[in-house]
C-alpha cells in the first residue's frame, strides 16, 4: 500500500511538474519575496507627471503594491496637479479589494482631503472660464500670437487638470499660429506629450515627424527651453503666464507680458566662418537641439512598441546618445531605454547584428549601467545560454509587466525571443534529442515537446540557413523522441518540377486543338453565358 501511495504521489508531482506554467496576468501581477523589483527605486527615475503615471499603473495591477502606490500617487496629486478625478480614482483603489471590489475595512481606508478637492474644482472652474474669456478677447483682436499663446495657457490647463482630451485639442490648434521653429517644436512636445498619455500613437508619429522636420533649422532663443522645450512634464516647467487679467486687458500687454511678440522671438542667425571658438549661448542651442532630438526619437520608439513594430523601436532607441538621458525622463528613463532595446532587439534581431548593433554600440554602453542585469542577457542569448536566459527573465518579470509601456508586449516578445532561441540552438544540428533541449533551456520535457510542435505548426524551423539543402523542415520523431531537419532532394525537385511543367502543357495543347476542331467544324457558341458555363466551355479538360 505504501508503494501504491509513493507511485501516486510522484506521478501526481510528475504532472504537476510537466504542466505549462500559467502566462502572467496583466491585471493581477503577483510580487514574489525575494523579487528585485522596487518601486520607490523605480518611480524616483521620474519627473512628477510621469511618476504619478507610474504609480497609477503599479496601484492599478499589482495587488501588493496596491495601497501603498495609491497613497503615494494621491499625496502626488495633491503636490503638482489639480486633477481631482485621479485622486478619487486613486482613493477608490486604496480603500477596496483588486479581487472582489469590496470596501476593506474602515479602519484601514484612506480619508480624502475635502478641502482640496473644492478648492482644486473652484480654481479649475474659474482658471478655465477666465482663459475662455481671455480667448475670446484675443479672436476678436485678430493678433495671431495672443490666440497662440491663449491655445497653450488652455492646454496647460487642461493638463494640470487631467483633461487630456480637451489639452490635446488646445495644442492641437497652436498648429495654425505658430510662427517661428520655436513655436512649431514647443506645439509639437506638447501634443506628443498628451498623445502619449491618450495612446495615440498615430499621432505622436505624426507630430514627431513634423518637429523633426523643422529641427535642422531649429536655433533655439534666449527664452528656449525654459518653458517646455526643456521638460515635457507639467509639473516641473514654469507657471504659464497668462494674457490680459481683466475682459478688456490689452493684448499688446500680454505680449509683452508673455515673453515678447513672435518679431522677438525669432531666432538669431548662425555665427559664419571662423569666429574662434562656439559661445556659451551656442553651446547651449546645440545641446538643446540635440537633447530635443533623442527626446523625439524616445517618443517615437514608444509609439513603436505601441504599434507592435518592435525593430524599429530597437533600432530608434540605439541611436539615443546617453549623454542626453536625464532629457528624456519626462518620456522614459536610461532604464526603460536599456529594457526596452534588449528585449525588442532579442526578439527580432539575428546574432550577428544583436553583437554587432547592440552589445558594441558605444551610445548604447551608457545605458547598461542603469540596468546591470540588461548586460547579462544580452551576453547568456549572444553565447546561446538559453536557460540563463529564461531565469533573468522570470527574474524580473515584474518590473517588466508593471511598465506602462511595456507590459502589454511583454508576453508577445517573450514568446518571439523565446521561438527565435529554439531556432538557433537548432541550426546547428539535423537531429537533437527532445530531452536535450529541454535541458538546455531548463524545462521540463513535456513543455518543450508542445513548443516545438507550435514552432513546426508556424514554420518556425522552415529553410534554416547553413544547412546542405536549405529547403527543408523540422519534424519530431516521436518514437524516439528526437527532433530532426528534413532536407528535400534537389534532384528530385527539379524532376517533379519538369512533370509538373509538362502535364500543364499537355492540358493547354489539348485546350487549344479542341478549339480549333469546333471552329473548323462550325460550331460556335454566339449570346452571353454565365461565369459558371463559360468557365465549363472555355476548361472542357
Amino acid at each position: 500500500m505504501e508503494d501504491i501511495a509513493t507511485t501516486s504521489a510522484q506521478a501526481q508531482a510528475s504532472d504537476a511538474f510537466d504542466a505549462e506554467p500559467l502566462p502572467a496576468s496583466l491585471t493581477n501581477v503577483e510580487l514574489q519575496p525575494d523579487d528585485p523589483f522596487d518601486w520607490e527605486a523605480y518611480t524616483s527615475n521620474y519627473p512628477a507627471s510621469a511618476r504619478a503615471q507610474r504609480l497609477v499603473f503599479i496601484a492599478t495591477h499589482c495587488p501588493a503594491l496596491r495601497k501603498t502606490c495609491s497613497k503615494a500617487a494621491m499625496d502626488l496629486f495633491k503636490q503638482s496637479t489639480r486633477d481631482v478625478s485621479a485622486y478619487q480614482a486613486m482613493a477608490t483603489i486604496h480603500n477596496t479589494e483588486a479581487a472582489t471590489g469590496n470596501l476593506i475595512p474602515a479602519s484601514e481606508r484612506v480619508q480624502v482631503d475635502s478641502d482640496w478637492i473644492q478648492s482644486s474644482r473652484q480654481q479649475n472652474s474659474a482658471e478655465r472660464e477666465k482663459l475662455e474669456l481671455e480667448m475670446r478677447n484675443y479672436q476678436n483682436n485678430l493678433i495671431k500670437e495672443s490666440i497662440r499663446m491663449a491655445h497653450r495657457d488652455l492646454g496647460d490647463h487642461f493638463t494640470q487638470s487631467g483633461e487630456w482630451s480637451e489639452a490635446l485639442k488646445s495644442y492641437t490648434k497652436i498648429r495654425d499660429y505658430c510662427s517661428t521653429t520655436d513655436h512649431v517644436i514647443e506645439m509639437c512636445l506638447n501634443v506628443i506629450e498628451v498623445s502619449l498619455r491618450l495612446e495615440n500613437w498615430t499621432n505622436v508619429q505624426t507630430f514627431v515627424s513634423k518637429a523633426e522636420g523643422v529641427l535642422e533649422s531649429y536655433v533655439p532663443s534666449s527664452g528656449a527651453g525654459q518653458r517646455k522645450l526643456s521638460s515635457l512634464s507639467t509639473t516641473s516647467i514654469a507657471p504659464p503666464t497668462k494674457g490680459g487679467s481683466t475682459p478688456g486687458a490689452d493684448a499688446i500687454g500680454a505680449l509683452f507680458r508673455a515673453g515678447g511678440s513672435s518679431a522677438a522671438s525669432t531666432p538669431p542667425s548662425r555665427p559664419r566662418g571662423n569666429t574662434g571658438g562656439e559661445s556659451a549661448s551656442q553651446v547651449a542651442a546645440s545641446k538643446l537641439v540635440a537633447e530635443t532630438g533623442a527626446k523625439l526619437r524616445a517618443a517615437n520608439a514608444v509609439a513603436c512598441i505601441g504599434q507592435g513594430r518592435y525593430e524599429a523601436a530597437a533600432k530608434l532607441l540605439l541611436s539615443i546618445d546617453s549623454a542626453h538621458s536625464n532629457s528624456l525622463l519626462d518620456i522614459i528613463s536610461p532604464s526603460d531605454v536599456a529594457i526596452y532595446t534588449a528585449i525588442c532587439s532579442l526578439a527580432t534581431m539575428q546574432r550577428p547584428a544583436l553583437r554587432t548593433q547592440v552589445m558594441e554600440s558605444t551610445k548604447f554602453r551608457g545605458f547598461l549601467e542603469h540596468e546591470p542585469y540588461v548586460r547579462d542577457l544580452l551576453e547568456a542569448f549572444s553565447t546561446a545560454q538559453f536557460r540563463k536566459v529564461s531565469a533573468i527573465l522570470d527574474e524580473h518579470q515584474a518590473r517588466h509587466l508593471l511598465d506602462p509601456y511595456l507590459a502589454p508586449h511583454v508576453e508577445f516578445l517573450r514568446t518571439a525571443l523565446t521561438r527565435r532561441a529554439l531556432r538557433q540552438f537548432f541550426t546547428p544540428f539535423d537531429r537533437i534529442s527532445i530531452a536535450r533541449m529541454a535541458e538546455a533551456f531548463g524545462w521540463t520535457h513535456k513543455r518543450m515537446a508542445d513548443e516545438l510542435v507550435v514552432c513546426i505548426k508556424r514554420r518556425e524551423f522552415r529553410n534554416l540557413p547553413g544547412k546542405a539543402a536549405e529547403v527543408g523542415d523540422a519534424r519530431i520523431d516521436t518514437i524516439n523522441q528526437v527532433l530532426e531537419y528534413r532536407t528535400k532532394d534537389a534532384r528530385r525537385a527539379v524532376f517533379d518540377s519538369a512533370l509538373e511543367l509538362g502535364d500543364q502543357r499537355c492540358r493547354e495543347t489539348k485546350r487549344l486543338l479542341l478549339r480549333m476542331k469546333l471552329v473548323e467544324n462550325g460550331v460556335v457558341a454566339k449570346g452571353s453565358y454565365s461565369a459558371e458555363a463559360w468557365s465549363q466551355i472555355s476548361n472542357p479538360l
